[in-house]
């Protein structure tokens, strides 16, 4: 073998354990490194605003439990913060046909507000507690628009110690991304079961 050639082979055998070193470690940082590149964001992103929207709900209920306590004022004020100004609310009836027409529906949160406050001061509730759950969030394409599908158990409350009204039923409702975030757009509501219960006389 020639001087050079042993030469060459010395060098190769210094040389080549550090390149394979460097380029499996390459090879890990390109598997370690691709799949965060750009995914993370998209997901946070899909996160916060499931996150968002589900907390519309629970806007509404707050809204509508601080009118049945009598303050319509602050009721006003959590609808602000979860309505778009022209979100219609519409409610069906318990029992009524997929087709039949709905039994109220007005065109805004404002208007839904002074309705519900005249109708719970008339029916005599002292109180009241919307429970929403089972809430499912359907952001369409574009990501500007969702749909929410939600579960209902009110209890309203004509004494606390003998007697409320209970209704069950589920939400479809609507929603849009705006400069001041998600709000509700639309609010609809069909009623399942709608009942009086007294506790018996002592």
């Amino acid at each position: 073998m020639s001087t050079n050639s042993g030469r060459v082979s010395s060098f190769l055998r210094r040389v080549l354990p550090v390149v394979s070193a460097m380029a499996l470690a390459g090879a890990v940082t390109v598997l370690v490194a691709t799949p965060a590149e750009g995914t993370p964001p998209s997901g946070v992103m899909e996160l916060k605003a499931l996150h968002e929207i589900e907390q519309l709900e629970y806007c509404y209920a707050a809204g509508t439990d601080a009118i049945g306590r009598g303050d319509l004022e602050k009721g006003k004020q959590l609808y602000s913060r979860c309505f778009t100004p022209d979100a219609p609310v519409i409610i069906w009836e318990a029992g009524a046909a997929p087709d039949a027409p709905p039994v109220v529906s007005v065109p805004s949160a404002e208007a839904w507000a002074d309705f519900i406050d005249e109708l719970f001061a008339a029916s005599g509730y002292v109180a009241t507690q919307h429970l929403i759950s089972n809430v499912r969030v359907d952001i369409l394409p574009g990501g500007h628009r969702a749909k929410i599908t939600s579960y209902l158990i009110a209890t309203h409350i004509y004494d606390p110690l003998s007697s409320v009204q209970v209704a069950h039923g589920t939400y479809e409702n609507e929603a849009v991304w705006t400069p001041s975030g998600w709000k509700l757009s639309k609010r609809t509501f069909r009623t399942s079961a709608f009942m009086r219960i007294d506790s018996p006389e002592p």
